[in-house]
């Protein structure tokens, strides 16, 4: 019987030092993302599970022809798989930063990987950086899109891959010029390689624009609804834009896509 005891307790440590050494072995999470051309709306796959897989189109076509029910359809199928993909690059550079501010002496590779983020990021601080770091619900993601790229037919959105229709003001950014002008100056749009990178660029401005009352509540609540309001300064039309994102989100049901996630077989560890 002793005998007995003792193999199982042998069988246990070994299995425990086994789970130690496996999960020690875990540097990370990564995405296996499925990059994907397309060349015309049929090329869009559709989307019928809350676990989406995670492709990201390489480029955008214009849904201008199609019947509004399949135009929208087609819009939220092409955006949100990139949507998740970079709430969850976010997500894990996040989980990353709280990891390294947690030790007392960083190596020469985790203070470059921090002051990379605090530029990118403008953050004086690693908690300043944690705020800014957090995102917000897909809906407002999908909301602002179909109303800035006109549900997927705007010259930006088809030429640059320019869903938010978000501003260039660094000429050495990849961009095009707008169809009008400020004060008679030339205006240019942002070029993105594709929706993913657009995405990250659209979370980058809303964490380091004068959105910090957006940024505020975000970390508060995750309500759609309450969260739009302090976007007012997104758009000229202010209160009328905030009334439309409500709308937007509200008559296309777009809260029930807060719940949809990555397929967990293209998130992998190494």
């Amino acid at each position: 019987m002793r005998f007995k005891q003792n193999g199982l307790n042998i069988l246990i440590i070994l299995l425990c030092t086994f789970l130690f050494v496996s999960v020690g072995r875990k540097s990370g999470e990564t995405i296996k993302i499925i990059e994907k051309p397309i060349n015309s709306a049929s090329d869009i796959i559709p989307i019928n599970d809350s676990l989406v897989i995670p492709y990201v189109y390489t480029s955008t076509v214009s849904l201008g022809n199609l019947p509004i029910d399949e135009k929208k359809k087609k819009f939220f199928d092409m955006m949100l798989p990139a949507i998740l993909v970079a709430k969850k690059e976010l997500k894990i550079v996040l989980q990353k930063v709280n990891s390294i501010s947690e030790k007392a002496e960083l190596s020469h590779e985790e203070t470059s990987f921090i002051e990379n983020l605090k530029e990118k990021y403008n953050a004086s601080s690693i908690e300043i950086l944690k705020r800014r770091l957090h995102t917000f619900p897909v809906s407002i993601v999908l909301a602002q899109a179909a109303i800035e790229s006109a549900w997927g037919t705007s010259r930006f959105f088809i030429e640059a891959n320019n869903p938010f229709g978000l501003w260039s003001f660094n000429p050495d950014q990849e961009r095009i010029m707008a169809s009008s002008t400020r004060a008679g100056k030339k205006v240019y749009l942002r070029k993105f390689n594709n929706l993913e990178q657009a995405i990250d660029g659209y979370f980058t401005t809303l964490s380091t624009g004068p959105y910090s009352d957006f940024r505020s509540e975000r970390i508060i609540t995750d309500d759609p609804y309450i969260l739009v309001n302090y976007l007012i300064d997104y758009s000229e039309r202010r209160e009328a834009y905030v009334e439309e994102l409500s709308h937007v989100i509200r008559t296309n049901d777009l809260v029930k896509y807060d719940k949809y996630k990555l397929a967990p077989i293209y998130l992998i560890w190494n």
